[in-house]
């Protein structure tokens, strides 16, 4: 099979490719291809990073011992990572859920840790690589696109989650691992703690784009921009075998991926296959659905930005400090804020609304209720809601400003005419600072 990918691939601009290898025929066939291409790629630096789970017994270390062999047999640097699989069992949730977002948190930190000098390779001499420069590349296909999408079908979702895996994603390291937002699990979602707060930007691509600091956020520690790219989203996994075998690769089995207890296993080995079987091309279907929502979601977010940017305070640094006149709930907030400093409270990103800005703006739209629309330039904005959060069917958009709210470590509040949109480390701080609970 011959794939056309190197000029979508090249329109990217990457040029420092951290490949994500499992030792599978999907990840092996991704690392091969960019290798083999890697003049006509214009790529400057290439690394292999390994994720043992600590899951299985045996053929863990197997895997590992394989993708080390092969990033060594191509002279590319490589990079493993163990985790506590005892922990990922233990752990509350989902195991395949757990597992992946410790995966992708291994990840991040490789790329925390390329860096530093002692990680580069051979090449002990050459000055350190930036992070923001490097992109984690994963080997997701079109057969995992059309899983996600029907697992999102089966169970309800929404336009962000018709939108499927995409092709690029940012992530942040600021605050480590975020976790997965409610309309689309499938997805490692990293909220962006800087520049996803910017002003005046259309585009969530083009505003990470410019990787501009400057926000009205409240400021972080050290973070640094990632971007998970994800190149073969529009080819089949018989198009990769038919790769593989024409250049003579090997990979592992992973025989986890064959256990139908795990949901998308079974849609994997069962669901789709007899969807394909009576709707032929419905692979290609799914996968096309997430393309155009993934456009109409794009023009939506852009609308957003339009209507809400304008109700951003244009300057704030911190939450304000409340005066000795100001209104009840205020000082309530302030004397939370004063008595609760042995826990650090303060969240770690925040932006602010006008008030009477942003209940023009809904007020102007009543007819057509932007309350969904507000929900998403929110979590755009790095701050997720679950779908109608804030407004009942008798609390309409243009009625009622959501301005006492708390979900998980979301919070909202309203401090004299400004809305205040904050997200703290975890859920009780979140929930003390809306009430203002005292110690």
């Amino acid at each position: 099979m011959i794939f056309d990918l190197i000029e979508n691939i090249r329109r990217h601009g990457f040029k420092r490719l951290l490949l994500a290898v499992s030792g599978g025929l999907d990840s092996i066939c991704l690392a091969h291809y960019f290798i083999a291409n890697r003049e006509a790629l214009d790529i400057e630096w290439l690394g292999i990073a390994h994720v043992h789970h600590g899951l299985r017994v045996g053929t863990a270390d197997r895997d590992a011992a394989f993708v080390e062999a092969f990033a060594s047999k191509y002279k590319i640097p490589f990079f493993l990572k163990r985790l506590d699989g005892d922990t990922l069992k233990a752990a509350e949730g989902s195991l395949e859920e757990n597992a992946r977002d410790a995966r992708y948190k291994a990840l991040v930190e490789i790329v925390d840790e390329i860096g530093d000098s002692r990680l580069r390779g051979n090449d002990k001499s050459s000055d350190p690589i930036p992070h923001s420069s490097i992109a984690i590349v994963t080997a997701h296909h079109a057969n995992d696109q059309a899983e996600t999408m029907f697992m999102r079908l089966k169970r309800g979702t929404t336009l962000a989650g018709l939108r499927g895996i995409q092709e690029v994603r940012i992530l942040s390291n600021s605050q480590g691992v975020a976790g997965l937002a409610p309309e689309a699990p499938l997805e490692w979602v990293m909220e962006d703690r800087a520049t996803g707060c910017n002003q005046g930007e259309t585009s969530p691509t083009h505003r990470f784009e410019n990787d501009k600091a400057e926000t009205n956020c409240l400021p972080s520690t050290s973070y640094f921009l990632l971007r998970i790219f994800r190149p073969f989203l529009n080819v089949t996994r018989t198009e990769l075998l038919e790769y593989a075998r024409k250049n003579k690769l090997t990979w592992c089995e992973d025989e986890s991926n064959a256990d139908v207890k795990f949901a998308r296993n079974k849609i994997r080995h069962e669901f789709l296959p007899n969807l394909e079987s009576e709707c032929p091309g419905a692979i290609k279907q799914l996968c096309r659905i997430a393309e155009l929502a993934d456009k109409a979601y794009e023009k939506v977010t852009r609308k957003c930005d339009i209507l809400f940017a304008t109700c951003l305070n244009k300057r704030m640094d911190s939450l304000p400090s409340v005066e000795n006149d100001a209104i009840q709930d205020d000082n309530a907030h302030s004397s939370y804020l004063k008595e609760s400093e042995a826990t650090d409270p303060t969240p770690h990103t925040t932006i602010s609304l006008d008030k009477k800005k942003l209940n023009r703006v809904l007020r102007a739209h009543a007819d057509a209720d932007l309350s969904e629309m507000f929900r998403l330039w929110l979590s755009e904005k790095g701050f997720r809601f679950p779908i109608g959060f804030f407004y009942g069917p008798k609390e309409p958009a243009h009625v009622k400003i959501p301005v006492h709210a708390v979900y998980r470590r979301r919070s909202i509040v309203k401090i004299r005419h400004t809305v205040w949109i904050c997200e703290f480390e975890d859920a009780l701080s979140a929930a003390k600072f809306v009430f203002c609970e005292k110690k």
